[in-house]
């Protein structure tokens, strides 16, 4: 097990084992380390969120998806939430926004209008 299998955050309860977020007509997919990924499917979402739980682990999935042959993959917006611990200042300026709890998804949606709006 690992350790967020511990982590309790009362303002993300019923949240910490969703994958797919709708926000207005917005669909975001979580994805956490260890969970199988196919990049061609981020196709189907609007934004990504990454969990942070390793360094290693997301800067892979960054440039993964920064680096990926389709636009419709490369250019989508990418947010970093921090379950527990911290990560550097390096990941977050490589994203395009950061997330301290997943109950209020509404600063990402508007940052994913104002990025779609400018494609």
């Amino acid at each position: 097990m690992a350790i967020d299998d511990f982590f309790v955050d009362e303002d993300n309860e019923g949240l910490e084992d969703k994958r797919i977020f709708e926000i207005g007509d917005m669909k975001f997919i979580r994805i956490k380390d260890q969970e199988p990924l196919t990049f061609d499917s981020l196709k189907n979402f609007d934004g990504v969120i990454i969990e942070y739980t390793r360094y290693t682990f997301t800067l892979e999935m960054i440039k993964n998806i920064r680096s990926h042959n389709e636009e419709q993959v490369y250019l989508l917006p990418l947010f970093l939430y921090k379950s527990y611990g911290e990560y550097s200042d390096a990941l977050s300026e490589m994203v395009d926004g950061t997330l301290e709890r997943l109950n209020d998804l509404n600063s990402i949606a508007e940052t994913t209008s104002i990025i779609k709006s400018r494609i």
